[in-house]
């Protein structure tokens, strides 16, 4: 049940469908909201409140005309006002800060005075500067100050416009100053208090405080609480009845928006959820893959999803002018390349790679590197200050090298120190002592081949020659004569040796190349060994030896191939019986440890083994030098080979006519 939940969780059908799942979600929603914003003005706030003038919508419009008319009655006054300097600073004198080139301007002055006067700063009064600086510039105040007004009055008329700009607005301010002078502004035919409050929305600010319509959120307002400050406000149907009608019908495009929107954010959930979950796993094994594209350093990844979300996002607010026909193809494009780059970035975070596949890390690691480098480089170069000792060894080493690069292999470089130079002298001997040994291994190689030719040629040319001598007296003498039966049993006996050292030759060279085929499994060596001794008992009984055999009680079993185990028993058995002393005892041992279990087999040669178990491992090597035996000499490099295959150790050991050959395998799991 666990291994189908698993292969359903790592299918690749189910995360092709999650994919294009997530990607028509996003591509949905972002549909959803570039129409809902292209198709209404109202705040979203609309979906979820029903009644206009609780809204912030209507809110914010009442505070943007609050403060146009607060402006208008606390600063700007009238136009005559402004045009007399009304709304100068009044702290004229003081810094100019009306305007940033007069302040300069003065600032410079003041400079240039204590710099000239040679005074030190600040020990002038401020007055007298001021008085000073009027007086060198005065045309340049005047004409700062008319630039300042002028700026003040475009203002002022910016804001009236505006205020006439709206449609159903009624409004009367009026405020009187210390001077008892008196200003109004107004686009009604009266300032009386009940004319306001006749209208659907009011707003009424005045001696009695703040009174505004019972429906209406409470309205921003810098008013100062004066007895003379009045601001009254009246919205009219013509006003609100557009504004209504529009806020309720973007209300129905709205909820019926975010009930598609909120169906899509579920499926875009879920099916990221899931794809989060299983992204870069297989159905076989369950590991996560990387793909070319993950292989890109993650930091990148990172910043193109950036890119891909502000184009996305670009997309959503500016594009829809251009038409569906452009935006949707295009938004399914870039989710689909974000979302695929999002689920790279997954398959790092669970490869535990997200830092060792970024560019910030192979920077910081290059950068590391050579520093570690360089400062590694730092003590070699301490070491390698010169001395008299340093520089008779470094003389000694160039000469050891001279002579090493000559052939002089057993030249023995002699230094005076134990340092670098020292290090290195000693070094460079060891170089000489290895390549000297694998010149001496070049060398009994070579002879081996030779040697392994020599044998190969006589082990064929043996039963060959019988072949053609007995051929030439079967033509001479005719099939017919007394002695062609022994004549034509000879061959055959000569053609079998030959097919089997060909044979022998073949296996040996297919083992050895690792192309024969192997197919581990279970194999239990008593039976195997039991059952083998019980097929050749007729070998056994004729060849004179005594096998001693006890297998072990419990069962043992090792991991090999049951055919290729045998074959190699088979030679080594072979080998005891052409080999053993006649009439001697041949013992096999099965040897069982925790991890594996070894087979050994151990017997008296009938020939004097005065050869080295390397050699005696060589193809086409044998015990008996004189080479008179029907063997080929590939058995025991044939059971080494087919040993190797099956994952085991097989090695040999001599000890004056004692001959023992061991195999070992491990253990099955």
């Amino acid at each position: 049940m666990a291994t189908k939940l698993k292969n359903i969780k790592a299918n690749k059908h189910l995360k092709t469908i999650a994919f294009l799942l997530a990607i028509l979600s996003l591509t949905s929603l972002l549909t959803i909201f570039v129409y809902l914003n292209k198709n209404t003005t109202s705040s979203f706030q609309a979906a979820f409140q029903k009644d206009y003038l609780k809204s912030n919508h209507l809110k914010y419009e009442l505070n943007n005309i609050t403060y146009n008319l607060e402006r208008i009655l606390t600063r700007y006054r009238s136009e005559e006002y402004i045009k007399t300097g009304g709304t100068l600073p009044e702290e004229l004198d003081q810094y100019y800060d009306y305007s940033w080139k007069l302040e300069n301007l003065y600032r410079d002055f003041k400079r240039d005075y204590y710099s000239n006067s040679s005074r030190p700063y600040n020990t002038v009064p401020e007055q007298k500067l001021i008085d000073l600086f009027e007086k060198e510039y005065a045309e340049e105040i005047v004409f700062y100050k008319k630039e300042y007004i002028q700026e003040e009055l475009i203002t002022y008329y910016k804001l009236q416009r505006e205020l006439k700009g709206v449609q159903g607005l009624s409004y009367y301010i009026f405020t009187k100053t210390s001077d008892s002078e008196e200003y109004s502004y107004t686009n009604t035919f009266t300032g009386d208090k009940s004319f306001f409050k006749s209208h659907p929305v009011y707003l009424l600010f005045d001696k009695d405080g703040y009174v505004a319509s019972p429906k209406l959120k409470p309205i921003h307002h810098d008013l100062k609480s004066h007895p003379q400050d009045i601001m009254y406000i009246g919205l009219k149907d013509t006003f609100l009845k557009p504004r209504v009608e529009k806020w309720n019908h973007d209300r129905k495009l709205l909820i019926k928006g975010f009930s598609f929107a909120s169906i899509a954010i579920l499926l875009l959930i879920l099916s990221l959820i899931y794809l989060l979950f299983t992204i870069g796993k297989r159905e076989k094994d369950g590991q996560i893959h990387l793909s070319t594209l993950d292989k890109l350093y993650i930091d990148v990844h990172i910043l193109l999803v950036i890119i891909m979300v502000s184009i996305l996002t670009a997309f959503a607010l500016e594009c829809m002018d251009l038409g569906y026909f452009i935006f949707i193809p295009t938004s399914i494009l870039i989710s689909t390349l974000s979302i695929y780059l999002l689920l790279s970035i997954t398959k790092h975070i669970k490869n535990k790679t997200i830092f060792t596949y970024t560019l910030f890390y192979k920077i910081l690691k290059k950068i590391y590197s050579y520093i570690k480098r360089m400062l590694s480089c730092t003590p070699i170069a301490l070491r390698m200050l010169p001395t008299p000792n340093k520089a008779s060894d470094l003389k000694s080493i160039i000469k050891g090298v001279e002579h090493i690069k000559r052939g002089e292999l057993d030249y023995h470089i002699p230094t005076l120190t134990k340092g670098i130079y020292g290090s290195l002298g000693n070094d460079i001997n060891d170089i000489a002592k290895g390549l000297k040994a694998a010149v001496d291994n070049e060398l009994k190689s070579e002879r081996l081949k030779t040697e392994l030719i020599s044998n190969v040629s006589h082990d064929i040319r043996t039963p060959l020659t019988s072949i053609i001598t007995y051929v030439d007296l079967l033509k001479k003498e005719g099939l017919d004569s007394k002695k062609g039966p022994k004549y034509l049993e000879v061959l055959d006996q000569k053609s079998l040796r030959l097919k089997t050292l060909t044979d022998d030759l073949f296996e040996a060279s297919k083992a050895s190349s690792g192309a024969m085929p192997v197919h581990l499994e279970k194999v239990e060596i008593n039976s195997l060994l039991t059952q083998g001794l019980v097929e050749l008992d007729e070998k056994i009984v004729s060849s004179g030896l005594d096998f001693k055999f006890q297998p072990p009680k419990e069962k043992i079993f090792v991991q090999a191939d049951g055919k290729l185990l045998w074959r190699v028993l088979e030679n080594l058995l072979s080998n005891i019986f052409k080999y053993a002393l006649s009439n001697s005892r041949v013992y096999i041992d099965i040897v069982n440890s925790e991890d594996h279990a070894s087979i050994i087999l151990k017997n008296i040669s009938a020939h004097e083994l005065n050869i080295q178990e390397t050699e005696l491992m060589e193809r086409f090597t044998r015990g008996d030098e004189s080479r008179s035996t029907e063997g080929s000499g590939l058995g025991l490099s044939i059971a080494k080979s087919l040993t190797t295959l099956q994952k085991g150790d097989f090695h040999i050991q001599i000890d004056g006519d004692l001959f023992k050959a061991m195999i070992t395998l491990p253990k099955y799991d």
